[in-house]
């Protein structure tokens, strides 16, 4: 029998030949079956014995009988076909509402508390018995993309490996969160904070990954104006708590911003100079590309985004 290595030089259709010899002990009846002629099939059986380096069927009488070699292969040879077959199959439709599925979404707490609400209400409406698993975005992150431990990231416009696919979400913008009576907020023009007032003031900087300057402050520079951070921290939420209780501003994408502002204790203002946008978008990798139940997946974070654009 061959090894792995050689199993290249092994032809799949030599085995189905093999399969019906040994189910129907007649050249004949195998001819029939497969379509073949009689005489290939009787040139199949000789490479077959070549490879076992058995007889595998014998004359006897007026019928052929398996060897003791030829009778051990016939099951495993069906299974091994079998399988084959279930590989060469068609994918089969993915079905949410007998899914018991586990998403894994890569994402920080900006994705989560913007997406994730309509999404996991689409998600439970429409596949009741999945699961959907948030972990945090880190330097591994497109690493576990082409592996098994994320399904899918939520990530701005900043550069990804060209191996993984994209899809955009939205263009965001960015807004101010400041206590309720905060001084600064005398100051405000039209929902909008002076730059006097905001450079004056300290503040809170989110940053995911990294120590460098943020957003905010390569704007204040291309001005000659700087400003002083007095916390860095690497979640938004907790940042919205900050700056409720403190005097520290706070600069934060404008759909995150929005998300506190019921909160009685903050409000939402306009930064006091321009602050580029910045894309939002999906990034999976081509291993679940064509996965009907991820394709699934991209679009319910899809009509997530929409449903929020839409109120």
């Amino acid at each position: 029998m061959p090894s792995d290595e050689n199993l290249h030089g092994v032809d799949l259709n030599s085995l189905v030949v093999l399969r019906t010899l040994l189910e129907t002990r007649s050249v004949t009846k195998t001819a029939q079956q497969s379509g073949m002629s009689q005489p290939a099939v009787s040139r199949a059986l000789a490479k077959l014995r070549e490879l076992f380096g058995d007889a595998l069927l014998v004359k006897a009488g007026t019928v052929m009988r398996p060897t003791a070699r030829g009778s051990q292969l016939l099951e495993p040879v069906q299974k091994a076909l079998a399988g084959v077959a279930d590989v060469l199959a068609a994918r089969p439709a993915f079905d949410p509402a007998r899914s018991e599925r586990v998403f894994r979404i890569a994402t920080t707490d900006y994705g989560a508390t913007v997406i994730l609400p309509r999404l996991a209400g689409l998600i439970g409406a429409e596949a009741p018995k999945a699961r959907v698993e948030i972990v945090p975005v880190g330097g591994q992150t497109f690493k576990d993309l082409g592996e098994t431990n994320v399904d899918l990231a939520l990530y701005s416009d900043n550069p990804v490996p060209p191996h993984l696919h994209t899809r955009d979400l939205f263009r965001e913008t960015f807004a101010c969160l400041l206590r309720a009576g905060h001084p600064a907020l005398g100051g405000a023009e039209r929902g909008r904070l002076t730059l006097a007032d905001y450079v004056a003031a300290s503040h809170i900087l989110v940053s995911i990954v990294g120590g460098g300057p943020g957003t905010v402050d390569n704007a204040l520079a291309l001005i000659g104006r700087s400003r002083h951070i007095a916390v860095r921290i690497p979640y938004f939420a907790t940042a919205a708590l900050v700056a409720a209780s403190s005097d520290l501003v706070l600069t934060i994408p404008r759909r995150a911003a929005e998300n506190f502002s019921d909160d009685p204790r903050l409000r939402v203002v306009e930064p006091p100079l321009e602050l580029p946008n910045f894309g939002y978008r999906m990034v999976w990798h081509e291993r679940v590309h064509a996965e009907p139940d991820h394709a699934w997946l991209r679009r319910q974070i899809f009509r997530a985004v929409r449903l929020e654009e839409a109120t």
